[in-house]
């Protein structure tokens, strides 16, 4: 038999649902009193009624079965979103008197917003052990469901718990309709970690935990003393507790019983045993704890803190379990105090009674706890270290006034850290000068190469002509400007064009040299593009808005281009030198 059949036939012998325990699942889900008022029907989604409301049932209408008030309730709204008040019940079911949700079914539309999800485990002394039945449960209102029918339901999980051995097996979180094999606990905790856990983890698709449904049939089975009615079920964490149950019965029982039920909580949630302070194999209380009987007198006298023990425990007996109450219930921190005299070679007991002389002492900030006094201490610790006090020395270490102590270190410390800022922000200062001074050195060396650049491009470029001109630009922050005016992408070729490695020219009229018109991108006496006004909507969704420059202006920059194709030859003025023909400038 593979594992999957042997978790199908173990989920399959698990006690089926009970008529009583699906009526509690669905208890579980909002009531509502569905109403079609112009024939007079209701639903009721407790108790899954159906019915017409006739003249002699208004007539007859008596606390029990007050069916005017379900008729003339006005239909309640749904929220808009789950941060907004839920419908409340306002009227009581006419046939089992429970709260309810009035809804007009001409105004709830396709009632989508109504579905509802919950999670039950379900328990159930059967056959010699306690079962639990995990399901996801859902109720719907949309066509195709019925109004006053029972909740859907889908077994997720099957748990059986006996003394010594726990089992489970659960679907698998992606869906599959298949049970994948069982998982058993049959040995006491080991590193912290149970091996049965509960079925919604995996899937939490909803942020939901689950509801217990049957707790009272814990009182059939061998548990019936771990008080699991007083353990803490807001967390979803029965399913463990019933699991430390089958191999820690009689230390539970004592445990919660003592009002130790933070211990039990850290067993079932994190796996934390606090095995310094507790011997779990044994069932007696006072051999448990370790304790002789003035002691365990003592401790159950207090709030039965378990940190109360461990304190005692780590001291190793050298202080009384008395003084160890009392320095708990002066807010001792007994992990960091620990740690503090263990960084500096100090007995702990010392160390807890030089900060318990400071607790209530007004004058140097009122500490009202020994937490605060070791917060305070460590603080004189920190100036002290970083101003090279001997700490080695007692009387360093442990001043015989911390308060002066604290505030001397501090303010001298304060003092060095306010040298220490003061000369890096000199340092800083001197940095942005040198950085400041490098940056505006090699803007004025870039500007006298683009300069030099920029003469050899006017030489082979520069063009004049019926009116219009083409120049280049001044420097990198006129290309910018011709980019952010025309709206196009030549800002993009700025830092190209005054390193050399493309050229951008302006076409401009010679009425208005520097009024941005036509952008030019030359490959050498290569035209590669010429463009204005965002690119004449070359990329816009409606295509050009304006006549491509080529052609308008064919005449201009055709006779520039074959000026440059022969050398860009010009006259001893400077200016090109075109054949002459009618109605053209030199």
């Amino acid at each position: 038999m593979t594992e999957q059949e042997k978790a199908e036939r173990f989920a399959k012998s698990a006690p089926p649902l009970r008529d009583g325990e699906l009526e509690a699942i669905n208890a579980l889900f909002p009531t509502y009193i569905f109403r079609r008022s112009y024939t007079e029907e209701i639903w009721t989604t407790c108790c899954h009624e159906h019915t017409t409301v006739g003249i002699e049932d208004m007539r007859v209408t008596t606390p029990e079965r007050n069916f005017m008030s379900v008729m003339w309730e006005p239909h309640q709204r749904e929220p808009r979103n789950r941060w907004c008040e839920p419908a409340k019940p306002s009227v009581e079911c006419p046939f089992c008197g429970k709260p309810a949700i009035v809804k007009e079914m001409r105004y709830t539309g396709k009632r989508e917003n109504l579905s509802s999800y919950r999670r039950a485990v379900v328990l159930r002394w059967y056959r010699g052990a306690l079962w639990a039945r995990a399901y996801d449960c859902s109720k719907h209102y949309t066509a195709g469901y019925d109004l006053a029918g029972d909740p859907t339901y889908k077994l997720v999980g099957v748990y059986r718990f006996r003394p010594g051995l726990a089992e489970e097996t659960t679907r698998s979180w992606y869906g599959n309709s298949h049970f994948g094999h069982i998982e058993k606990q049959d040995g006491p905790l080991t590193k912290g970690r149970w091996r049965i856990h509960a079925p919604f983890y995996a899937n939490a698709d909803y942020g939901i935990g689950y509801d217990v449904i049957g707790l009272d049939e814990i009182q059939e089975s061998p548990f019936r003393y771990c008080c699991a009615a007083d353990f803490n079920l807001s967390g979803s964490r029965l399913l463990e507790f019933l699991t430390a149950c089958c191999f820690y019965p009689r230390q539970i029982e004592m445990l919660m019983k003592a009002g130790m039920k933070n211990v039990v909580t850290d067993l079932v949630d994190r796996g934390v045993k606090h095995a310094a302070v507790i011997d779990w194999n044994e069932p007696n209380p006072a051999k448990a704890f370790g304790l002789n009987r003035q002691d365990m007198k003592i401790f159950l006298g207090t709030n039965r803190d378990i940190q109360i023990l461990e304190l005692h425990k780590k001291l190793k007996g050298r202080i009384s379990l008395t003084a160890c109450v009392e320095w708990m219930t002066r807010g001792l921190n007994v992990r960091g105090t620990f740690q503090a005299a263990k960084k500096w070679n100090l007995a702990p007991e010392r160390l807890i009674r030089y900060l318990d002389g400071y607790v209530g002492c007004a004058q140097y900030g009122g500490m009202q706890s020994i937490g605060s006094a070791l917060r305070f201490w460590e603080d004189y610790l920190t100036a002290a270290e970083a101003m090279g006090y001997q700490l080695h020395r007692d009387n360093v270490l442990l001043p015989r006034n911390l308060g002066e102590a604290h505030d001397k270190a501090t303010k001298e410390h304060r003092e060095k850290l306010a040298r220490e800022r003061a000369r890096q922000e000199q340092e800083w200062a001197r940095q942005r000068e040198a950085a400041e001074a490098e940056r505006v050195r090699l803007v004025q060396k870039a500007e006298k190469e683009y300069e030099k650049l920029r003469a050899k491009l006017e030489k082979k470029y520069g063009f004049s002509m019926d009116g219009y001109v083409i120049r280049v630009p001044m420097g990198k922050d006129e290309i910018l400007e011709e980019g952010r005016k025309l709206q196009h992408c030549v800002s993009g070729y700025a830092d190209r064009h005054v390193q050399g490695k493309t050229t951008i020219l302006f076409m401009r009229k010679v009425k208005k040299p520097n009024e941005p018109w036509l952008t030019i991108e030359m490959n050498g006496n290569k035209l590669v593009q010429i463009h204005g006004f965002k690119n004449e909507g070359v990329h816009t969704a409606k295509g050009r808005f304006a006549p491509d420059p080529r052609e308008v202006y064919r005449e201009f920059i055709d006779t520039w281009l074959d000026w440059l194709q022969k050398g860009s030859r010009r006259d001893k003025k400077g200016n090109p030198k075109l054949p002459r023909k009618k109605g053209a400038a030199a």
